[in-house]
């Protein structure tokens, strides 16, 4: 049986490096993965990771998402070298968080051009090859703030609500092509973006920037997280479960045991979770 080709952005470290790393060291040899760095600089922690995989079960590419002509190269040497994707991973993201009137325009288009705009523009530039084969896996991580708001994360929390907008609405025809879209929707895993999340609330909580309000607000927030850390080997998991399914559901949240993401769920109003939010008057 020949191993399925799975494109994985995102590859230097979190979430990216641990699924590139399992991947790549399957028992079975079921899959060769090929995980994109944006820079070879950055590349160092995934080749110890990959160890004796390297170059036999996992390759290393460079790819920038906020670079078209990065994307179309980079599809078009996979497909070169292997013949075929049949996974897509979106991977790659960044944090932006912080009081959101202090929010630069740099900032906001940092959130999209990286969570939202690229994600978007190698789907659509792996797609006509998925298309062409009528088969394909495309597997987005968003976020457990892609379908809750976060405070003081409101453009980190749009950029993400984006990606899960444009992938079940892309799922209605997507399916007909037998290419299955999926959105994995962790909390908080400790990675560095997490750290980074961590670090930008805890300098509004002391005080650096916005009002009582705002640092109150950002203590409870930093709370919260710290409160629903899910495993890195959870979220792996779910990852695998999607690409051992021929036709695995939309969307899989990966919420620690506190979150109470899953009774969020079924507020259709919202005030649930708000209320969930507020810190005490």
């Amino acid at each position: 049986m020949s191993k399925q080709i799975a494109l994985l952005t995102g590859g230097s470290s979190g979430i990216g490096l641990a699924v590139a790393e399992r991947l790549a060291k399957d028992s079975e040899k079921r899959f060769l993965v090929i995980a994109t760095v944006i820079s070879m600089s950055e590349k160092g922690d995934l080749v110890n990771a990959l160890g004796d995989a390297l170059n036999s079960t996992a390759f290393i590419e460079e790819l920038d998402i906020t670079n078209d002509d990065s994307i179309a190269s980079a599809v078009e040497s996979v497909i070169a070298k292997h013949g075929r994707i049949d996974i897509l991973m979106n991977i790659a993201g960044v944090q932006v968080f912080g009081v959101v009137d202090q929010i630069s325009r740099e900032q906001v288009d940092l959130a999209f051009n990286v969570n939202t705009i690229g994600t978007i523009r190698l789907t659509q530039s792996v797609l006509p090859h998925m298309k062409r084969r009528v088969a394909g896996k495309i597997i987005s991580v968003t976020s457990l703030y892609g379908v809750h708001g976060a405070m003081h994360g409101e453009l980190y929390a749009a950029s993400k609500f984006a990606v899960e907008g444009f992938f079940e609405s892309f799922a209605l025809v997507a399916r007909a092509y037998n290419i299955w879209p999926c959105v994995i929707e962790p909390a908080g895993v400790q990675t560095p973006l997490l750290d980074g999340i961590i670090q930008s609330l805890q300098k509004v909580g002391t005080g650096e920037s916005g009002s009582e309000i705002d640092q109150a607000k950002a203590v409870k927030n930093a709370e919260v997280l710290e409160g629903v850390i899910v495993p890195m080997e959870d979220v792996v998991a779910t990852f695998m479960k999607i690409v051992e399914d021929p036709k695995p559901p939309l969307r899989h949240p990966v919420f620690g045991a506190k979150s109470g993401g899953l009774d969020f769920f079924r507020d259709p109003t919202a005030e649930q979770y708000i209320a969930a939010m507020k810190t005490s008057e």
